[in-house]
């Protein structure tokens, strides 16, 4: 085969790589939700903390294209934890804390990867793979921590994420989980404080893949 025939086939295969790949997107970006969540099932109390819900910012809501969202408050005798979850078919839209938080004057100054267990007495997959960011602004502390859902298990890759979304189930879209907490009364607390969390959100948050029917196709 010579040199420039084997460029031509070269260039030909990424011709149709990008046509799939392009192609492929706009299916996902086309596909309607198959799944009405409502997070109704997410509990207003969790250990010691009472939950208060917030209003959801209709604009921020339009602007990730989320079917659903909820924002929560939860407060008890070490602080406040902030809940928030989106739900999205399209997943294009929906940002990571990595890059939101920076984008509102946060530093992020520290990132780790945990794995956290879920609940075993229901039908969701039993471990949570998430990430907790340490930030600073302005003299202020925030440690937040995020897991991406999809059917079939949890992820803190946005990559991977959309992977997952794009090859999964049509219109099922994803999830994404994030909490909010003041490092206090110490760090090791307030990181105890969003495992905790993240346990028992996590099984509510994704229960209407794997208990309830869907709503369209």
């Amino acid at each position: 085969m010579s040199a420039t025939t084997r460029r031509y086939l070269i260039a030909l295969i990424i011709l149709l790589a990008t046509s799939v790949a392009v192609e492929a997107v706009r299916i996902m970006s086309d596909a309607p939700a198959a799944f009405a969540p409502d997070f109704a099932t997410l509990p207003m109390k969790i250990g010691d903390y009472q939950g208060q819900n917030r209003e959801v910012d209709e604009f921020i809501r339009s602007y990730l294209g989320a079917e659903q969202m909820l924002e929560r408050l939860y407060t008890g005798p070490d602080g406040a934890v902030s809940v928030t979850l989106i739900y999205g078919a399209n997943w294009r839209d929906v940002h990571s804390p990595v890059s939101c938080l920076p984008a509102q004057g946060w530093l992020i100054v520290a990132d780790e990867r945990i794995q956290v267990p879920a609940p075993t007495d229901l039908p969701v997959p039993d471990t949570i793979h998430a990430r907790i960011l340490r930030a600073v602004k302005s003299g202020q502390r925030q440690l937040a921590a995020f897991a991406f859902c999809h059917p079939g298990g949890t992820t803190s890759n946005w990559i991977h994420q959309g992977w997952k979304v794009l090859t999964g189930p049509r219109g099922a879209g994803g999830v994404i989980i994030i909490l909010n907490t003041e490092p206090t009364p110490d760090l090791k607390a307030a990181q105890r404080r969003l495992r905790q969390f993240l346990a028992a959100v996590y099984p509510h948050a994704v229960s209407f893949w794997y208990e309830k029917p869907q709503t369209g196709g």
